[in-house]
């Protein structure tokens, strides 16, 4: 499927402009959410033909904030799919429309924001990933994400071993794929021990496994006499003693374990780390995720960091989180437990509390690793599930379960479907995660149950591993996007960063675009592509939907939060395998700038620096491709105080953004 780009064919969805797109209801029921969805986007291929209607504006309204004006902006809403203006006032989008409708909204200290004809899209929601944990240890990271050669990749490592002071590890932990190097194959225990020496190292792929080097195997303390971890092969050479190599076998507990052995930074560094890691998703256009707990991280000891920045209101990237039960066997008691603590919707715009997952029962997960043979859930999954599954449907605990595989999704429909006969279901926004080979009649069954399916870009990462073990035609419908849309079951998109996958969005809707690896392999079939508009609301409005929020957030309209992104270049005319590239040059929080590059660089808040010198974020703590701005035009292009007009930089009206 080709994107729709003819800009010409653009009309306004405003009533008052005769579209016959009705004003539905916000608060979407299961059935209506896909509907609305397409009402929403049929006829949107970009923002060129922009609508000159806004909301009405009464005589005596209140100035506003601030104006972004010459702007191509796509709304994603249902009344008016595109503007050229938008007006904020506080936390709030005030109107959108043409800076003529707008101009009445314009006192003396409202601040006028030029976009320079460029793109302007909500921002971004994630909804699927680990945040809360990876912020923790974001700043000691090297982060292969996006590195173009492995040579490159091991003298990232190279480089921080030398300046790594004990007892503290280099770490890279996830987020790339032997694909995306150009020698196009993992790094070998050789190469990481020549590159890190006495520094013990520990580089993560994906969950299928993970090196060691040989500093870190006696900082283990692993010896020929060492057992495999559980979920877990240890490789051995001829005496038996390990190689460095962990294999993940059943799931991620292994790995997990492995890398829970590594030393932290205190407290505070961890807070700061966490910054540093939201600013970073700002920089990517994110404005919002939802956390889905993770392996290792207990609440409340692992959200003190988070939950100290949102009392202290130092948060730019609004937080959905679940909680993810940590104890195999003990699952029920976690909940139990947190009940106590913490309901269901607790907390506010910011940081709020949104139910369980993504597993709510160990038993009923499933293999992490592509390459490895499939098992199945054990038998004492039923009654471990179901026990979790009828607390939350009695506390009204929303919930998602991980399940990648049919079989897998079969036994947990199983159980749901009892627990819907003694507890109704209806209106706990429940779901399944990952979701690749769900097969129609599984889910038929998901849709007659009201669930919806959050799936994640994995096969972008790992889709070369699926299709060796499984199959082309498999491949093909992994995830099967079509039929779940056909069917009306509600769905979006997450990044499942930062271990599985990059915490990157763009790399998820280029895949949901396009079909491809970051190899180049095109393993998803046609059918399941989307057009750009709908990829931009998997990311978006629907991920709204999945954390209860749709009236806050997800689309610019009037009322809703003040959550936007200007792109660097046009999302919805750039060759498809530039929207890897995408960054934000300007992003909005609730009205408030959150960061800034190029002709807006001068307008973001300053980011406290890391503490210690040698931390790896201060060199290799971004995604790697990244547009290049032009810093002494940058300069000259503001020339006045909270007003930025930077047509000597990029032209006046470019949508193309060159630069």
């Amino acid at each position: 499927m080709k994107p729709r780009n003819e800009y010409s064919n653009l009309a306004c969805g405003h009533p008052s402009c005769g579209s016959s797109v009705t004003q539905n209801a916000i608060n979407l029921g299961r059935r209506e959410f896909l509907k609305d969805a397409l009402a929403a986007t049929a006829g949107f291929a970009g923002v060129g033909a922009l609508g000159s209607c806004a909301v009405p504006v009464t005589q005596d309204a209140k100035l506003v904030d601030t104006i972004i004006t010459n702007a191509r902006i796509a709304t994603l809403g249902r009344g008016q799919p595109t503007a050229s203006a938008i007006a904020i006032r506080g936390d709030s989008i005030a109107a959108v429309g043409a800076m003529a409708d707008l101009q009445g909204l314009q006192g003396a200290n409202t601040q006028l924001i030029d976009a320079g004809g460029r793109t302007i899209v909500p921002g971004l929601v994630d909804a699927h990933t680990h945040f809360i944990r990876g912020g923790l240890t974001y700043s000691m990271e090297v982060r292969w994400d996006g590195v173009p050669t492995l040579a490159e990749g091991l003298e990232r490592m190279r480089a921080q071993a030398r300046r790594t002071p004990p007892p503290h590890w280099v770490q890279v932990i996830g987020g790339w794929t032997w694909a995306q190097f150009a020698e196009g194959r993992f790094p070998t225990l050789p190469e990481i021990n020549a590159a890190t020496g006495d520094t013990p190292a520990m580089v993560m792929h994906l969950y299928d496994r993970l090196w060691i080097n040989r500093a870190g195997l006696r900082a283990l303390g692993w010896t020929k006499d060492t057992p495999n971890p559980f979920g877990g092969a240890i490789e051995r050479d001829a005496s038996g003693n390990p190689t460095g190599l962990l294999v993940a076998t059943t799931g991620l507990v292994a790995l997990v374990g492995a890398w829970l052995r590594i030393p932290r930074l205190s407290p505070e560094d961890q807070m700061l780390s966490t910054r540093h890691f939201m600013r970073e998703h700002n920089r990517l256009g994110v404005t919002s995720v939802i956390d889905a707990g993770g392996g290792g991280q207990n609440y409340p000891d692992d959200y003190q960091a988070i939950a100290k920045l949102a009392a202290d209101k130092q948060m730019t990237l609004r937080i959905a989180y679940q909680l993810f039960a940590q104890g195999s066997g003990k699952e029920l008691e976690n909940y139990q437990a947190w009940s106590k603590l913490v309901a269901a919707g607790q907390g506010d715009d910011w940081y709020r509390m949104t139910g369980a997952g993504e597993y709510i029962a160990w038993t009923a997960g499933d293999v992490t690793n592509f390459a490895k043979d499939f098992s199945r859930p054990p038998p004492q999954m039923e009654a471990q599930f179901g026990a979790v599954a009828r607390f939350l449907a009695q506390s009204r605990w929303p919930f998602r379960q991980h399940t990648s595989f049919d079989v897998t999704a079969q036994r947990v429909l199983g159980v749901l479907e009892q627990v819907n006969r003694e507890i109704p279901l209806a209106g706990l926004r429940w779901g399944l995660d990952h979701c690749e080979t769900l097969q129609p009649r599984t889910l038929e069954r998901v849709a007659r149950l009201g669930g919806s399916i959050n799936i994640q870009n994995r096969m972008s990462l790992d889709g070369e591993a699926f299709v060796r073990k499984y199959g082309a035609a498999s491949a093909a419908d992994a995830p099967p996007i079509a039929r779940i849309r056909e069917m009306g079951i509600p769905l979006a998109c997450g990044t499942d960063g930062n271990r599985a996958t990059s915490y990157n969005p763009w790399i998820g809707v280029h895949w949901l675009v396009s079909g491809r690896t970051l190899g180049g392999a095109k393993l998803q079939g046609e059918r399941n592509l989307l057009d750009r508009s709908e990829a931009l609301r998997m990311y978006t409005a629907n991920g709204a939907w999945m954390s209860g929020e749709e009236n806050r957030k997800g689309t610019l309209e009037a009322g809703k939060l003040a959550d936007l992104v200007i792109l660097s270049a046009d999302y919805f005319t750039i060759p498809e395998e530039e929207i890897k590239g995408l960054e934000s040059v300007l992003t909005l929080v609730g009205g408030k700038i959150v960061h800034g590059a190029g002709p807006y660089s001068r307008l973001a808040p300053p980011l406290p620096p890391v503490a210690q010198d040698w931390l790896p974020v201060r060199d290799y703590g971004r995604y790697y491709k990244r547009a290049a701005l032009d810093a002494p035009k940058v300069a000259a292009a503001l020339r006045e105080p909270g007003i930025v007009a930077d047509a000597e930089v990029w032209g006046q009206g470019c949508g193309c953004g060159a630069v």
